[in-house]
């Protein structure tokens, strides 16, 4: 090979590597950014208490789950708990922060006032493009309540309890247990049972967590996350991103989270891209 053959080759190789989009860097340490945002909010306040990943199994697998939200930008409110207890913690959070609602033709949907700003400008440039953004599955769509989440989470939990009890993956005696336990001690079950690949999601092929927050943990408690009946529109999908909202939960393609950042500055605030199912979601980089 000749030495102008070498460097056509070289030449290109450069040119394919600044081609690169910037998400292809490398994304930082999640946990590192994690800790300097809550520094910044107060700075004696450390991660373990609002999540203890390193002695709650639930919590560390909520925070890998759904913990995008402790990066979103500073005109939002993160949770101060990774895991609420119940209504009365979640009403306390939900008082304090800023909100608004819109109306979508009949369905009203609330979340955090800069989350919802940024939401309004992608549902307008998607009418210039003749396109909608609607809310998928009423108000919860937006706003959730504990109780919510719990109802969610029961839809899905007691119908994979009944399909792996009928196959003779779960006994009679460990289901009749595990619907009378405690909502920690169900979620840990749950996690058992998932590592066997007995699944609790609607089509028992996936984790339960790609399709329903555990309760008490999910990114609608925040007012941060909204779903979009669109999510299939990758004209849609892209406007939402314009506009700070990404999917941050691997495989449940219709959640969006409001980041507030462009999608070149998520690997500095910890994410990662994971590519599933042609859909690109951003993840804790954990």
């Amino acid at each position: 090979m000749t030495k102008k053959n070498l460097i056509k080759i070289f030449g290109a190789i450069l040119a394919l590597f600044f081609s690169l989009p910037v998400f292809a860097q490398r994304s930082a340490d999640f946990n590192s950014v994690v800790k300097e945002r809550i520094k910044k909010f107060d700075k004696h306040l450390k991660i373990e208490k609002i999540c203890p990943v390193e002695s709650d199994p639930v919590a560390k697998r909520v925070f890998a789950e759904y913990g995008a939200v402790y990066v979103s930008r500073p005109t939002v409110m993160f949770p101060p708990k990774c895991i609420f207890s119940d209504q009365n913690e979640v009403a306390a959070f939900q008082s304090k922060t800023s909100s608004a609602f819109y109306d979508f033709g009949g369905t009203s949907i609330e979340l955090q006032s800069a989350a919802m700003k940024d939401m309004l400008e992608a549902i307008s440039d998607a009418k210039k493009a003749g396109l909608n953004i609607t809310p998928r599955g009423g108000s919860s769509a937006g706003k959730r309540s504990y109780q919510d989440t719990s109802r969610i989470w029961d839809s899905r939990f007691f119908p994979a309890l009944v399909y792996w009890q009928k196959r003779g993956k779960i006994s009679a005696a460990d289901a009749e247990a595990a619907k009378k336990m405690t909502t920690q001690d169900q979620v840990v079950q749950v996690m058992e049972w998932e590592a066997d690949k007995l699944w609790f999601n609607t089509t028992f092929s996936r984790t339960i967590f790609s399709s329903v927050a555990a309760p008490g943990t999910s990114q609608h408690l925040s007012m941060l996350a909204m779903d979009v009946s669109q999510y299939a529109d990758t004209r849609v999908r892209a406007i939402l991103n314009k506009h700070g909202w990404f999917q941050t939960i691997a495989n449940d393609t219709p959640h969006f989270t409001y980041l507030g950042y462009k999608e070149d500055e998520l690997p500095e605030r910890g994410l990662r891209p994971v590519q599933s199912g042609g859909f690109k979601f951003w993840v804790p980089n954990l």
